[in-house]
């Protein structure tokens, strides 16, 4: 059993494991699930936001689980975030701050929402995405410990409609701090200073304390820009790819007028049905 942040994970003892991170800001942890003789791993990632907590949860949430492109490593996440009015299909057509960093986690990081039943009274509380799309084989809901339904995934454990992977390169993240946002670095690093000097009760504790906030205000605002290969599933046909290009090209399109927002609310629909055919 791993924790972290008031989040923990249960793994089968039969099962490989390992942590893979814990946020020290947010209640987030991460483990890498495989078999024991087995190269294809999965990443599962626990997460929780409180009712009144901001939505950085979400903006940290997306920048920890980044698409790296290895089509080896499949990731689920699940947790109760508490955003009850939220489009977790990723409605691009949002125009709000939330929705925007719905839509970066959901489309950027090419995850899914697999369950869309209520897990608490008429509310969805708890949500569950998962990475490849056409991964998933079963999903639904059980009677929980709590007033909450637990969730119940069944996922293919490899991917048995492609070939023998051949070795891919590893995106390389490129920060542009020619483009940093100066004057909102500077006020979030004052702001930050007061809480930082004020904690800790040794030299390790404070050293870790002043490297989360650093590591925070880069992501925050120091932008960064992807190199990378193409990264799509070998099972991508020509029509998956065209629809994918589009769907991109309509997201970018998507301020300039109500047209442009009715035909990328269904893009997506006719995007997840080519790559389930598949």
């Amino acid at each position: 059993m791993f924790r972290g942040g008031g989040v923990f994970i249960r793994v089968k003892n039969y099962m490989a494991c390992r942590m893979l991170w814990t946020d020290e800001v947010f209640k987030m942890i991460a483990v890498e699930v495989k078999e024991r003789n087995s190269k294809f791993a999965w990443e599962v990632v626990g997460v929780y936001r409180a009712p009144n907590e901001d939505m950085r949860v979400i903006e940290r949430l997306a920048a920890r689980t980044g698409f790296t492109g290895n089509s080896t490593k499949r990731s689920i996440i699940g947790g109760g975030l508490n955003l009850p009015y939220a489009d977790w299909n990723g409605n691009a057509g949002g125009n709000s701050g939330t929705q925007a960093l719905i839509n970066s986690l959901v489309w950027e990081n090419c995850y899914i929402k697999v369950i869309d039943s209520p897990t608490r009274g008429d509310t969805l509380l708890d949500v569950y995405f998962v990475r490849p799309e056409g991964s998933v084989t079963s999903s639904g809901t059980v009677q929980g410990v709590s007033d909450h339904l637990a969730v119940i995934l069944e996922v293919e454990w490899e991917d048995t409609r492609t070939e023998p992977q051949v070795e891919r390169v590893v995106p390389v993240y490129v920060r542009t701090y020619n483009k940093t946002n100066v004057s909102g670095l500077q006020t979030f690093l004052r702001d930050k200073f007061e809480v930082w000097a004020g904690n800790g009760s040794n030299v390790e504790e404070i050293w870790n304390n002043l490297k989360n906030i650093v590591y925070e205000s880069i992501e925050r605002f120091v932008p960064h820009k992807t190199l990378r290969k193409n990264s799509d599933p070998e099972y991508y046909n020509k029509e998956i790819k065209r629809l994918k290009s589009k769907v991109r090209k309509e997201y970018k399109r998507r301020k300039l007028g109500v047209h442009c927002t009715e035909k990328l609310k269904q893009l997506p629909k006719q995007l997840l049905a080519a790559t389930k055919s598949a």
